[in-house]
């Protein structure tokens, strides 16, 4: 039996929510084509045969300018610290692996490089010739979205975890509570209907969930922001809430009646104490 911690890290876009669905089977990290979607480190478990894998979805990489990206790379650290191996991700764009990844930890790393259906067999050997494929314990070329050749990475990671039990039950597929991932699909929705600077002034919390009711606050930086978030007549906002509810449902596998309403707290992004309080620093 084997059982350890994988987290995969790599620059912001490159696929990293998008492979962890897909190993674990479930969607459980919330996708849009936005960089710095995730925001916290999320646990997705695989088990099989009594074998286990959590693997860690981690923000992406990159030079953090207020307290709440400080914290989102924190959780980088403290993802790789607390691993058994490493999966580095990157994609056809990257020039440099050193950028996302400048020294290798004294523990098994997999480079994985993704999105090999946006480009030719030809520009992906040129990848691989610019790579020190001797820094890697594994080197797998995938498409995260279309599943070409992630089925080959589970089983090369067992050879390398250690043995042991199970440290989950058998069907957990994540340790987060219910209410964070309600938060996520809500910001998720917001990510998707909004443009520029709103979706990342956005912070999401459940205040309160019961008898199918579900209390949702967004928090935003700005007065003005609060009514580019509501929409005319309220039209924007009941839309977030709608196409949230579908994937909440479908989550739950229950109805639900969500009751949501916006309020303004200043620069919380660049507050350490806020920060924390709305779930950021662990």
């Amino acid at each position: 039996m084997k059982a350890g911690y994988v987290s995969i890290v790599g620059k912001p876009n490159v696929g990293k929510s998008t492979l962890l669905n897909r190993l674990i089977g479930s969607n459980i990290s919330i996708i849009t084509p936005k960089p710095q979607t995730t925001r916290n480190r999320i646990l997705g478990i695989w088990t099989e045969e009594n074998n286990q894998i959590i693997f860690i979805d981690t923000p992406g990489k990159f030079k953090p300018g207020n307290e709440m990206e400080s914290a989102m790379q924190q959780q980088i650290k403290t993802s790789i610290n607390d691993s058994d191996a490493i999966m580095l991700m990157i994609d056809h764009r990257e020039s440099s692996i050193t950028d996302s990844f400048p020294s290798r930890p004294k523990k098994p790393t997999f480079l994985i490089i993704n999105k090999i259906d946006l480009i030719s067999e030809k520009d992906l050997d040129k990848i691989i010739e610019n790579i020190d494929l001797q820094s890697f314990d594994k080197v797998f070329t995938i498409s995260a979205l279309r599943g070409d050749n992630a089925d080959k990475i589970i089983p090369s990671l067992l050879d390398y975890l250690p043995e042991g039990e199970p440290l989950y039950p058998e069907d957990f597929i994540s340790d987060r509570p219910e209410r964070f991932f309600i938060e996520e699909f809500v910001r998720e929705r917001i990510l998707y209907e909004y443009s520029q600077e709103i979706p990342y002034s956005v912070a999401v919390k459940v205040e309160n969930m019961e008898n199918g009711r579900i209390d949702i606050k967004i928090f935003v930086e700005k007065e003005s922001q609060k009514g580019i978030i509501i929409g005319k007549g309220g039209e924007k906002l009941k839309k977030v809430v709608s196409e949230a509810r579908k994937n909440i449902e479908n989550f739950l596998g229950r109805p639900v009646y969500m009751s949501t309403w916006v309020a303004v707290k200043k620069n919380w992004r660049k507050e350490k104490e806020e920060v924390k309080r709305l779930g950021y620093y662990e």
